[in-house]
């Protein structure tokens, strides 16, 4: 396990209540790859992933990273965004910005 945190935004504005989810990426042959981690931002667009406990971080491991806003989301930019991150030991902290409509 690996401590992470972030701020999702767009064009440098925070994006509030926007759903994080990262899912360990694993080999093709791999069923299982172990519990996604969770978070949603804050109204400065903070996040800080749990996923047994409260804020404890991510599996360590390449992650494939799902942002998701509801319609009712005043941000305008598009609801959802999918990427690829890498969760190093220690401490990571990312920036992820969200695209246009």
């Amino acid at each position: 396990m690996a401590k992470v945190k972030g701020r999702v935004v767009y064009n440098g504005q925070p994006v509030k209540e926007a759903m994080v989810m990262f899912s360990l990426t694993g080999e093709p042959e791999q069923k299982e790859t172990g519990k996604p981690a969770t978070a949603q931002t804050d109204e400065n667009g903070n996040f800080e992933l749990s996923t047994f406990s409260n804020y404890d971080g991510a599996l360590v491991g390449n992650h494939t990273v799902h942002v998701t806003l509801d319609d009712t989301n005043p941000a305008k930019c598009k609801r959802n965004k999918f990427l690829t991150l890498e969760v190093k030991s220690g401490s990571n902290e990312f920036t992820i910005e969200m695209d246009p409509k």
